[in-house]
């Protein structure tokens, strides 16, 4: 079996994922209703210039918990940036059966899902972490990722409402 132990394999995931939404969401956007249950996805931004800087900001994030867990030698942090990741995932395949379409996100989704399950078991085996300090930094992360995902979507709408 293959073990994926790599604290920087989260970063590649994230980016490959973000590529998908990066070329596609804009097209997407214009033939197709962004609101599921009154929430528009993608915060409605359909220029890819605004989009990819989202997506940096991001990336810059996935990269610092990856540096910090490689220097502390600790997987605990990026193993608990994965549930927040997963969620993510699975949303794009909520979001295709609440479209009944392709949106994307979903290719990639679809692919990495088994990928991310198996990378997240793998560092949890590495995990030397007590159940206490897996709740607290699973929170933690889970509130980080929540509000820095609000930050990002109003950056991106303010820039859009400036740029028209």
């Amino acid at each position: 079996m293959i073990n994926f132990s790599s604290y920087w394999l989260l970063p590649l995931l994230f980016m490959f994922h973000d590529f998908e939404e990066l070329v596609f969401v804009p097209y997407w956007l214009k033939d197709n209703n962004s609101k599921i249950n009154g929430r528009v996805l993608f915060g409605g931004v359909n220029r890819s210039d605004i989009l990819a800087a989202g997506i940096w900001e991001e990336f810059c994030i996935y990269l610092l918990l990856a540096a910090v867990s490689y220097i502390m030698d600790s997987p605990l942090l990026v193993a608990t940036a994965i549930f927040p990741y997963l969620f993510h995932l699975i949303m794009h395949l909520i979001f295709v059966f609440n479209k009944h379409t392709y949106v994307p996100g979903a290719i990639t989704a679809i692919i990495e899902l088994p990928i991310t399950i198996v990378y997240l078991h793998s560092l949890i085996t590495l995990t030397k972490a007590s159940l206490w300090e897996w709740i607290i930094i699973v929170i933690i992360m889970c509130v980080l990722f929540i509000n820095n995902l609000k930050f990002i979507h109003w950056i991106m709408a303010e820039a859009m409402h400036k740029l028209r």
